[in-house]
């Protein structure tokens, strides 16, 4: 709705039309109701009306003075003024203010005034339709210009450089400026958590335009040449001649830490820039781009909101999954312990271990992809949760993970929604003392567990807590914690090199041939032959 301001002396013109004016239906919101042309000014101050509709001879100010500081303010105001027969001579300086109409109050009439703002209306709405069509303009040039930027950049790095002279010139053509004889340093920019980001911003294209646009206005460095290679990535080519009088190392990273601040505050996006060696041969230039780019380890070790040099980095040879069995073990106990100090104090310790042995992205994304399943499958199956995760998601979520920090953080949130899903687990689907008790055989499975015991810990009959553990499980207590270790030795002939009769010992068997009987009678296999099934 438009904003309207009404100002006259004479108190019957106001309340006729403001009673009489039907504001809503002509989608007009009548925000001042003013006596005098001083009242009526503030009110335009405050309240930045749309269409003004001002009487002239007004005590305190004129309405002409009036229209002329409110246009000023406002150059698109629609200014309709009331006059009566003795003041028409002022309707020809109404001429030069460029007022919409003037109706007089002689033969004022409901229709026309109505006519008159309905008309106000019809050109506000077109001149905010031509803004749009204009703003809409200005950013398909844009978005060519950053297209065509783009393109020629994918081209450089793509195919080869046989002619710099002739790339050069093409480069001028499609508006890339580079200056003659001066190195050039490459630094490539990328942009932290974007998966979340993509989210927030409605989609890639809208996400890339907004960065690219942003990036463009808070660089603060002179002839910096920007190319925008996807939502994720971009390429600065940094003038870099040679000098003894300037420190440009040093004036880069302080512009660059400008930038990230100027996004960060208001965009909420962060940045990580890695820059490299200036130079001026471009088959070189080419080389480095390629590699900082291409390098997902690099990007992934290397630290969000940082602004590092591009070194290179060796990542581990041992496998990640020798430290499968331990870390699932911790995690799951942090979901059945429901502790939420322990998944915090775990993952500081595990993303220190990560960052410091670095070992190959796909290798970790794969380790971490299995883990989640698994502790996933465990508490839908084993836990009779209902839920609908999707095995897919969660291979293309860990796929789009670009760094150290977002994967942990992933993974803090997955372990936090699993406490919650066990502790509402607890709390409905069974009765209280049958819920403590699960739990207790979930988190001492390494110990010999009876039933007397456990019942005496829920502070309950023996007789009674196996009647009502029956009731509510559909399993006998022994069944239920010889399921919970049986399943337990199938993730350690899984995922560890112990023998038999330690897979025994840990799970609390000191007869070894009792744990394989027990073991055969729910899986139908032996221990030994279940190990070489997998």
């Amino acid at each position: 709705m438009y904003k309207v301001i009404l100002a006259d002396d004479h108190s019957p013109v106001l309340d006729y039309l403001e009673q009489s004016i039907p504001w809503e239906r002509l989608h007009l919101d009548l925000v001042a109701i003013c006596a005098d042309g001083e009242e009526a000014w503030e009110a335009c101050q405050t309240c930045q009306p749309d269409i003004l509709l001002t009487d002239i001879g007004m005590p305190a100010m004129d309405g002409l003075t009036l229209i002329h500081k409110a246009k000023e303010a406002n150059p698109e105001l629609q200014a309709i003024i009331l006059s009566c027969h003795e003041e028409f001579h002022y309707a020809q300086k109404a001429v030069k203010l460029n007022v919409t109409d003037y109706i007089l109050k002689e033969s004022l009439e409901l229709e026309q005034v109505t006519t008159v703002l309905t008309e106000a209306v019809q050109r506000l709405d077109n001149a905010r339709q031509s803004r749009q069509s204009i703003h809409n303009l200005q950013r398909m040039v844009e978005t060519n210009h950053a297209t065509i930027r783009s393109r020629f950049m994918q081209m450089f790095l793509e195919q080869p450089l046989w002619d710099e002279a002739e790339w050069i010139a093409q480069a001028n053509s499609m508006g890339v400026k580079l200056l003659q004889g001066i190195p050039y340093m490459p630094v490539a920019v990328f942009v932290d958590r974007a998966r979340e980001l993509e989210q927030r911003f409605g989609g890639s294209v809208n996400m890339q335009f907004v960065i690219d646009n942003a990036l463009q206005e808070a660089l603060k460095v002179n002839d910096v040449l920007l190319f925008s290679l996807s939502e994720r990535r971009y390429i600065l080519l940094v003038p870099f001649p040679h000098t003894l009088v300037r420190n440009l190392h040093e004036e880069l990273r302080t512009a660059l830490h400008a930038a990230q601040l100027d996004l960060s505050r208001h965009l909420k996006v962060g940045l990580t820039f890695c820059y490299g060696e200036a130079m001026q041969d471009l088959n070189r230039l080419k080389k480095q781009i390629q590699t900082m780019l291409s390098n997902p380890s690099l990007r992934f070790y290397g630290g969000e909101a940082s602004i590092r040099k591009a070194e290179s980095l060796t990542t581990t040879t041992e496998d990640v999954f020798l430290h499968y069995a331990r870390t699932f073990q911790e995690l799951r106990e942090c979901i059945q312990h429901e502790d939420r100090d322990r998944v915090a104090s775990f993952l500081s310790f595990l993303s220190q271990e990560l960052q410091t042995r670095k070992y190959p992205v796909e290798s970790l994304k794969s380790w971490m992809l299995k883990m989640v399943m698994e502790l996933e499958l465990k508490f839908t199956v084993m836990q009779q949760f209902v839920t609908n995760f999707d095995s897919e998601l969660y291979q293309q979520t860990l796929g789009s993970v670009e760094t150290l920090e977002e994967m942990m953080a992933w993974l803090e949130q997955f372990l936090l929604e699993k406490i919650k899903d066990v502790h509402a687990m607890w709390k409905t689907s069974v009765r209280k003392e049958v819920a403590e008790a699960q739990r207790y055989v979930l988190t001492h499975l390494s110990e010999k567990i009876s039933m007397d015991a456990v019942a005496k810990k829920v502070g309950l009959n023996p007789t009674h807590f196996s009647r009502i553990f029956k009731l509510d499980t559909g399993s006998t207590f022994i069944e239920y914690a010889t399921r919970c270790k049986m399943e337990r030795a199938c993730e350690l002939l899984d995922q560890s090199n112990l023998s038999v009769v330690e897979i025994a010992d840990q799970l609390g068997y000191d007869n070894p041939s009792y744990f394989i009987k027990l073991f055969r009678n729910l899986t139908g296999k032996s221990p030994a032959e279940y190990r070489k099934s997998i």
